[in-house]
């Protein structure tokens, strides 16, 4: 087991230290952290589908701010590991990772007040021009945020894993069957949060298009995205040619009624 909790303490850094250090390449996003698990612990076909599960149920949540909702990678890491380890479908996957991600969130706010501690010390060796001993300070306590993130992956699959194996061992067959079935909820409910915030009458007519493509022609979901991407596009040229006619036309009533004043 020390091997799997060395593999999910690296990633656990790893994610961090993209988003802090390298601008968030969105290495952190489950899709991504479930196919590294899944790859590095031997079932990347797992860890693909769980990824791409929790992908969907956190597909609306983004940090704002110091304002994060709930610690996807972290959840989606530890619950694609602990589903890999204890040989679970992902529903439970995804059960796991919910809870686990809403928890994580304490972890990174108490890095983010730790460093907040620093601010002073920042702003006193810009005010100095002490930029190297400035870029300094920032790698160290943007490492040290790492060593966090890997020692808690480290422990938490080292020490977690058995005690997570006994709790779904004692789990009984009408709760597991309770957590299966929300389990295939969350990516549902994951795609609706997405749908209330881009929901619009004038696209509402092309999720009817994808519902009937499916569910009375049968055509697979892969056919239907690609569908969808020729839609966005055709759609996309269209508003910008509508949006360059409109400026063409502001411009020439402009141009017209300039030249009447002068006349």
């Amino acid at each position: 087991m020390v091997y799997e909790s060395l593999v999910v303490g690296g990633l656990m850094a790893f994610g961090l230290f993209s988003d802090k250090a390298l601008g968030d390449p969105m290495f952190r996003r489950p899709l991504v952290m479930g196919a590294l698990v899944g790859l590095l612990l031997g079932d990347l076909r797992q860890g693909l589908i769980m990824g791409a599960a929790i992908e969907v149920v956190f597909l609306g949540t983004s940090q704002i701010g110091g304002s994060l909702p709930s610690d996807t990678m972290t959840g989606s890491i530890f619950g694609t590991a602990f589903a890999i380890l204890t040989n679970q479908d992902v529903e439970i996957a995804l059960t796991l990772a919910i809870p686990i991600s809403m928890l994580a969130v304490a972890i990174n706010q108490a890095c983010l007040f730790v460093v907040g501690l620093f601010l002073d010390r920042f702003n006193s060796l810009v005010d100095k021009g002490e930029y190297k001993k400035f870029a300094t300070l920032h790698w160290v306590l943007c490492l040290a945020q790492c060593a966090v993130y890997f020692l808690v992956g480290f422990v938490g699959i080292l020490l977690g894993t058995t005690a997570i194996q006994h709790l779904l061992d004692i789990i009984p067959q009408v709760i597991m069957d309770g957590l299966t079935l929300t389990g295939q909820i969350l990516p549902a409910l994951g795609i609706a949060l997405l749908l209330n915030m881009l929901w619009d009458s004038k696209i509402a007519v092309f999720a009817l298009l994808g519902f009937i493509l499916n569910a009375y022609l049968g055509m697979p979901l892969m056919g239907i995205a690609c569908i969808g991407i020729v839609v966005a596009v055709v759609v996309g040229l269209r508003d910008k040619e509508l949006v360059e006619m409109s400026n063409s036309n502001t411009t020439s009533t402009s141009t017209t009624n300039g030249d009447d004043f002068f006349d």
